[in-house]
């Protein structure tokens, strides 16, 4: 896959990928049978559980969006099902010996789907338009000092000290590689019926349509691939996709209601798929001063009060276990900052409540979530009921996704938000990144803490592997201190398939879906 010489690279690769599959936690997902029909499938009917807003790596995006920018766009590297990046664009990476210089050599004769040659201009292009766009993760590239093409086949990226995340990084959706030219020709339009370097292009449709149609693409370095023809339907209501995938007008769904399970013939197979992430209230920490989320008393007492067990069983239909901390079960770094293993102390709840200027009522705070997806707005609705003992109303406002994405950001009287962290590739510290420093989760809790900063900072200066990992559990105990996130449950959906698993399915640890190559299906 790799250049054997330098070993940095190889070792972090084996750890990761061990640490990752310790960090999964154990759920019902049964083995698929073989899709019905000689491979590849002409045609596989997709249910997201998100409109597609749109298509351009530079702009924060959902499972919908992510998914299919992915499926859409060349990759240096490209995480496979079991969320291992892999060579794409990139026949090899090779590593320095001091893991300073990470050189990507490109495969040959790369074309897009219209034909036009792939470039390393290209790729530089795309560095310089996302690096800085809101939904790059900051934290690897933090140390990136130079990005060069010494010639036509290579690309070449030199730190200020090492990196072990990087490949990880790159295989994410934003480092999707478009040509140059035709983005600086249009960049209003281009991006609505793209070419593409990935496995697939954008046949008919366009973002905000119910139905966009993906074709396999010819010029795909890795392919055949498994289906010819993607069909990707935005079902926004739960309850429909569960009909539609009952009748057999869709072929896999991503995000079912659980509740339904039972529900279904015996030609749909359910399962769970762990997310690698957590459920969790985010709360504005730039709220006014008289508000009673600015209180960290009231945040933490909040936190105490709410029974995670229940929000579990009541609104997500038990997939969805209570977590200790920050991190979903199993994580080795996981310190599990919560009381009491996360449970229910309603006593300490309202003895911190006591000491604040809502004891006696008068605290109530309005929680948007994303109305469509499946115990989102049940599981605000439960712990609304729990927060009563502590004279807290809560308001469920469940939007769209897009809306809900756009209150969170911008709305200034953005309160607090209810939804799942998630990882989507990558290790601990950008995981926490995304809740406490500069990540989605970060951005829309407004958290602007000195301290917090202090410690990532001395993180991305920290190479020893015991240190760093020391530094992680700290800023757990800081992100405690701060309590701008409330974490409550692991991140689980439940998917449905008539035609299993081996094709189409969701990346181990992340809620990003691919379509496996004719060469990797099982």
């Amino acid at each position: 896959m790799y250049s054997s010489k330098p070993k940095l690279f190889v070792y972090a690769i084996a750890l990761f990928t061990i640490l990752l599959a310790a960090c999964q936690p154990i759920v019902e997902e049964p083995m698929m049978a073989e899709p019905e029909g000689a491979l590849p499938l002409a045609k596989v009917r997709y249910g997201l559980p998100g409109a597609l807003t749109h298509l351009d790596p530079a702009l924060p995006g959902e499972t919908s969006e992510g998914s299919t920018i992915k499926l859409i766009s060349g990759q240096l590297l490209r995480f496979d099902q079991y969320g291992v990046p892999q060579p794409d664009l990139a026949k090899s990476l090779e590593i320095s010996d001091d893991g300073l210089v990470y050189t990507f050599h490109l495969r040959d004769n790369l074309q897009y789907s219209d034909g036009t040659p792939v470039t390393v201009d290209d790729i530089l292009f795309t560095w310089e338009r996302i690096k800085d766009a809101p939904p790059t993760d900051q934290g690897p590239i933090a140390n990136v000092v130079s990005v060069e093409a010494p010639d036509d086949s290579a690309v070449v990226w030199t730190l200020s000290i090492p990196e072990p995340t990087l490949p990880f990084w790159f295989a994410r959706y934003n480092f999707s590689v478009h040509p140059k030219s035709q983005v600086e020709a249009d960049p209003d339009g281009y991006f609505r019926q793209p070419v593409s370097a990935g496995p697939y292009y954008v046949a008919a449709g366009e973002p905000g349509d119910p139905v966009v149609t993906l074709k396999e693409n010819p010029n795909y370095p890795l392919g055949p691939m498994s289906v010819q023809e993607l069909e990707l339907h935005w079902v926004p209501d739960p309850t429909a996709r569960s009909l539609l995938l009952v009748s057999g007008e869709l072929d896999y769904v991503y995000e079912l209601p659980p509740q339904a399970r039972a529900t279904f013939p015996p030609d749909v197979e359910t399962f769970v798929v762990a997310l690698g992430g957590v459920f969790h209230l985010s709360i504005n920490q730039q709220v006014a001063e008289d508000h009673c989320l600015s209180s960290r008393d009231v945040r933490e007492a909040i936190s105490l009060a709410i029974d995670r067990s229940e929000i579990n069983q009541r609104a997500l239909f038990g997939i969805s276990p209570p977590v200790k901390g920050y991190f979903y079960t199993g994580q080795p770094l996981d310190v599990g900052i919560l009381p009491n293993e996360g449970k229910q102390d309603l006593e300490a709840a309202k003895a911190l409540m006591a000491n604040t200027p809502w004891a006696d009522g008068g605290c109530s705070f309005k929680v948007t979530t994303y109305g469509p997806r499946p115990g989102y707005v049940e599981g605000i609705l439960v712990f609304a009921e729990q927060l009563k003992e502590l004279n807290i109303e809560v308001m469920p406002d469940g939007q769209e996704v897009g809306v809900a994405l756009d209150i969170m950001a911008n709305a200034p009287d953005y309160e607090a938000g209810w939804a799942v962290t998630g990882n989507n590739g990558g290790p601990p510290e950008s995981y926490l990144r995304n809740q406490f420093l500069d990540g989605f989760w970060a951005q829309r809790s407004r958290i602007d803490d000195p301290e917090m900063q202090r410690m990532f900072d001395e993180l991305s200066q920290t190479v020893d592997r015991a240190a760093r990992d020391d530094l992680i559990r700290q800023i757990q105990h800081r992100g405690y201190e701060v309590q701008s996130i409330i974490p409550c449950c692991e991140r689980s959906v439940m998917g449905g398939s008539r035609i299993g698993q081996n094709v189409v399915r969701t990346v181990t640890g992340a809620s990003h879906f691919i379509v496996v190559p004719m060469a990797d299906v099982q």
